[in-house]
């Protein structure tokens, strides 16, 4: 099999993948937002920690996607992986705080 047709099978999938990369992508951020809050922390060099890893835990998953989706051609994969990173922190900000200021 050479590159070009390994390249358009890739392309190919590109809707089902990106679909995958959208549920992943919220389940990833979504236990990324957790650690950022410090939930399980006991201690503040804990919560610290947790923050620290939480900001790189979701740099890297955001760099890593963005560059093997844009080496393998999969542009639908792209924007959803994007779109889903950069949107999904403030919606869950917004709903957490929604839910302070109902309580």
């Amino acid at each position: 099999m050479s590159v070009a047709e390994l390249r358009g099978r890739l392309r190919r999938s590109d809707r089902p993948v990106s679909v995958a990369v959208i549920v992943g992508d919220l389940l990833l951020c979504c236990a990324v937002f957790l650690m950022m809050l410090g939930y399980g922390s006991t201690t503040r060099a804990e919560e610290t920690a947790s923050w620290v890893l939480g900001g790189q835990i979701y740099g890297g998953w955001l760099a890593a996607g963005l560059t093997l989706f844009a080496v393998a051609g999969l542009t639908r994969a792209l924007l959803s992986h994007l779109a889903t990173m950069l949107l999904t922190p403030g919606a869950l900000l917004f709903l957490v705080l929604l839910a302070l200021l109902v309580l």
